[in-house]
């Protein structure tokens, strides 16, 4: 029986961190330059927050776009917690520097993918996550689902052990459509992890009524 898909916060907000720690569906944090940036923390303490309000991974992209940097960049980031995932860009500078790093074994997440044949070379060179981009996908004009469907094949059919992270949703049905077609996980902004868990107005109706007619029951039980 495979495990549930898990949900990741595209984050640095701690109050949406506990929140979805509260509810217990939090399995790890990610990040990128510009929420770093939006941050406006010095790097090692938004990185100590995040390590510190949540049990799970945490990832954290390179800058550079020269390989060696990009390696001497993931070994900082791994040296400062093991918990932390290297992401790296997939240019061809950065295939070449997630293979270095995955052969030292620091976990890695592809990231910036647009195109199956992206992914695959990630996987290929040992990345253990790879990150497509499902909405700006969208936005040139091309399909993300069958690539998403085609990539969840593949990787079964050669057992390769690289998960799909669904990164870049914007929308609560495409975040369903993720766990129809089975990949590992999806990255959640703020506001989406929010609709995620709001509450749905039918429930809500249904919960007065109950509430309604519970007054009517002769009993103290809950007193």
């Amino acid at each position: 029986m495979r495990n549930p898909m898990e949900i990741w916060l595209d984050t640095t907000n701690v109050k949406t961190i506990q929140k979805a720690v509260r509810v217990g569906i939090l399995s790890g944090i990610t990040t990128n330059p510009s929420l770093i940036a939006q941050a406006k923390k010095d790097m090692e303490s938004i990185l100590e927050d995040l390590l510190h309000y949540q049990e799970g991974p945490v990832t954290v992209q390179v800058i550079s776009q020269e390989t060696n940097d990009m390696l001497q960049q993931g070994q900082m980031l791994y040296s400062f917690s093991n918990r932390i995932i290297v992401k790296v860009p997939l240019t061809k500078n950065g295939l070449e520097a997630l293979h270095l790093l995955a052969r030292q074994g620091i976990p890695t997440m592809a990231t910036v993918i647009f195109h199956p044949r992206q992914a695959l070379m990630a996987a290929l060179a040992g990345a253990n996550y790879v990150a497509p981009y499902i909405s700006r996908i969208e936005k040139l004009g091309e399909n993300p689902w069958p690539m998403l469907e085609s990539l969840t094949k593949t990787f079964q059919q050669y057992q390769l052990q690289t998960k799909i992270m669904g990164a870049s949703l914007n929308s609560v049905d495409q975040v369903i459509k993720c766990a129809e077609i089975g990949i590992y996980g999806v990255t959640l902004k703020d506001d989406l992890f929010e609709k995620m868990i709001e509450d749905y107005s039918p429930t809500v109706e249904g919960v007065h009524q109950f509430a309604d007619e519970w007054e009517h029951v002769p009993t103290s039980f809950f007193n």
